[in-house]
């Protein structure tokens, strides 16, 4: 072959390959699909993650997308995936504080009333059931229906849990703003009356019986071993003491008895507070059943990966 043919051959052979032909990448569409590319993979890679239990992992992998696609189609979805991931490892303030931020920046249902309903969940673990119950409103008045009838149930529960009767009931008549509730309109009002028959137990009934005899207010509260501890320490300085006194040894006698005031006053102080705790023992057992029997036991966060995500709630 003459040289100069095969020279302009390999010199058309090298054009061919090197300059755009019609039909394949532009200028620039290869930096976009490599960045939609990188957005899939920490999408999936955070999902994954929070799939497997790694929500720490997630957390940081989720901020990551942030910071890259603050605008990305899945932002609002990520955002949200920070505070369920704060939630399912019970750091409450986190989750709120991840709602609130995720709330901020991306408002538009569904997401919104799946943040606001979990970070009521959050707040009713830290014991703020007032704002609690405000999110839960929320939830059923928006016009977008995610959420809204487990959020119904959950705001009669509080009112049932408080011990707001009155109020329960007008939310259970009020068919307008809660059909939600509805198929579980009979489990509701048994948990009313069941709740309104409860008998708590008197501090003072405590405090007084432990005043005459010492450990009987905690045997009241059904702390028998309590009661028990009480009882024999309060018996043994008040021998001691009358003892001491007995054998012309006051100093001794009133040292003793300087100590039987303090046990003394320990064991009535301690049947109160042990009646209290019995009290809010009684209230936290009828709302676990509540929680039970209304379906509110388990919640799902979302489906990242595909796969769906059951939170059963630390109560």
């Amino acid at each position: 072959m003459d040289p100069i043919v095969k020279t302009l051959s390999v010199a058309l052979l090298l054009l061919s390959i090197f300059l755009p032909q019609p039909g394949l990448c532009a200028a620039g569409e290869f930096p976009a699909q490599y960045l939609e590319l990188r957005e899939r993979e920490i999408r999936q890679f955070g999902a994954e993650l929070f799939t497997a239990g790694e929500y720490y992992r997630a957390i940081t992998e989720a901020k990551r997308y942030l910071s890259l696609f603050p605008n990305g189609a899945r932002a609002g979805q990520m955002a949200k995936m920070i505070g369920d991931a704060y939630l399912l490892g019970q750091e409450w303030a986190e989750a709120i504080a991840a709602y609130d931020e995720m709330l901020a920046r991306y408002p538009d249902p569904p997401l919104a009333n799946e943040a606001l309903f979990h970070k009521a969940i959050a707040l009713v673990k830290q014991g703020n059931a007032a704002e609690a119950e405000r999110l839960f409103q929320l939830v059923i008045s928006s016009p977008d229906r995610t959420k809204r009838a487990e959020a119904a149930r959950w705001e009669i529960l509080l009112l049932i849990r408080q011990n707001r009767f009155d109020e329960a009931e007008r939310l259970l008549r009020d068919r307008l703003r809660h059909p939600e509730a509805a198929p579980e309109t009979g489990q509701i009002e048994r948990l009313l009356e069941e709740k309104r028959t409860v008998r708590y137990k008197s501090p003072l009934t405590a405090g007084v019986l432990s005043a005459l005899l010492p450990g009987s207010g905690q045997v009241y509260a059904e702390r028998y071993q309590d009661g028990l501890t009480s009882f024999f320490l309060n018996s043994l300085f008040i021998v001691a003491a009358w003892k001491a006194f007995d054998s012309d040894n006051p100093a001794l006698g009133a040292i003793l008895t300087l100590f039987e005031l303090g046990w003394y006053s320990g064991n009535v102080y301690g049947a109160v507070g042990g009646v209290h705790k019995y009290n809010r023992q009684v209230d936290e057992d009828r709302f676990r059943s509540g929680l039970q029997r209304l379906n509110l036991r388990e919640s799902e966060l979302g489906r990242p990966a595909g796969a769906a995500i059951i939170f059963t709630y630390p109560f």
